[in-house]
């Protein structure tokens, strides 16, 4: 799915970093103007999960450059993943709503460029079930604007995607539920603080530090404490390590590389690695215990996700969805509350820590 190389994606990174710490640009009446036109185009895109067609306007949104094709193709390429993980999931996404920030960053009478944060909440069900589970992505986008005509195009987009730019494989595909029977996992064991390990601390300080998803605290923003290392290989481990550190209470360095906090949790006497494997061998572990994962995984404890032989990023588990499905936060990008698995490709390895209370 991903059609940018990682060199481009960092380059981005550091770029949108520096972006949100700018402020606000108030803005004249055609960049008010542009920036309903930017809500149009996010709209549209949301709608389009629900829909069984692409609307007809999302391909007139795009002039015919190369840079408005690859951007097109990324996002045909999501939608395509996200209906199949839901058909391979077994759910129907209902809710698809976006919030953005515009800030201006060049705007002539014939080209415009915008710096802008979207804040998306999603929803799914199951079968014969009501109960929404909702989540939350976040997005930071370089986006410019041509003008045709009367019409403001999409002439280029480079953003940063929870449903591409983690993972290192090309196209992504989600992988398939094992073959066994599927039963509602109960309900979560209660978590039950000691002196060691916080868990209700770590998930607080992670639901209240994830970034610009929807969902997350602190008005969309990482704890400014830390530096954000986004650019220059990725935030999520150093957000993992501050939700162990900072609410959980645990005397960890932090780490900014995967495989160092994942040697740290295994060999240190802070957790233990309670299964590694693809999708499908996790899921056989978890179904196969009584309760399932919500009896085996606690909030707080981690994950982490390693592709083509290397470690490659971390997320913290922050709950459970309707049938007892992981949910994880991170940074790199921002996820509030999303399916463990989501974005990750069928040959993803990932490796369940169990935190020691």
């Amino acid at each position: 799915m991903r059609i940018q190389p990682r060199v481009a994606i960092a380059a981005l990174l550091v770029v949108l970093s520096l972006l949100s710490l700018a402020p606000q640009v108030h803005a004249d009446p055609q960049t008010e103007d542009l920036t309903h036109r930017l809500q149009e185009i996010y709209d549209l895109r949301a709608r389009w999960l629900l829909t069984d067609d692409a609307p007809p306007e999302i391909d007139r949104d795009y002039t015919r450059a190369r840079t408005a094709k690859w951007a097109l193709e990324h996002e045909y390429g999501k939608i395509r993943y996200l209906r199949q993980w839901a058909q391979n999931r077994k759910v129907r996404f209902i809710q698809s709503k976006p919030t953005i920030k515009v800030k201006q960053l060049r705007v002539n009478d014939e080209k415009a460029r915008f710096y802008v944060e979207q804040s998306l909440a999603l929803g799914y069900v199951y079968p014969n079930e009501e109960h929404l589970n909702l989540f939350g992505v976040g997005t930071r986008h370089i986006i410019e604007l041509k003008r045709q005509g009367e019409q403001w195009l999409i002439n280029m987009e480079w953003y940063t995607d929870p449903l591409g730019d983690d993972t290192e494989v090309p196209d992504v595909t989600p992988a398939l539920m094992p073959a066994i029977p599927t039963v509602r996992s109960a309900a979560a064991a209660p978590i039950v603080v000691k002196k060691g390990y916080d868990r209700e601390g770590a998930v607080r300080y992670a639901d209240q530090y994830c970034g610009v998803a929807w969902g997350c605290g602190n008005e969309n923003r990482y704890n400014p404490r830390f530096r954000d290392y986004n650019g220059v290989g990725g935030d999520c481990t150093n957000f993992a390590a501050q939700v162990l550190r900072e609410g959980g209470g645990l005397k960890v360095p932090i780490f900014t590389r995967v495989d160092g906090l994942a040697g740290h949790l295994q060999y240190s006497g802070r957790g233990s690695l309670a299964s590694k494997g693809p999708f499908q061998q996790v899921m056989k572990a978890a179904m196969n215990r009584p309760g399932g994962f919500p009896a085996w995984l606690k909030p707080g404890d981690m994950i982490a996700y390693q592709e083509k032989g290397e470690m490659a990023h971390f997320g913290v588990v922050t709950g459970f969805d309707s049938h007892g499905y992981p949910l994880v936060n991170s940074h790199t990008a921002d996820r509030y509350h999303v399916p463990f698995d989501l974005g990750w490709d069928r040959k993803t390895v990932y490796w369940l820590f169990k935190l020691r209370d």
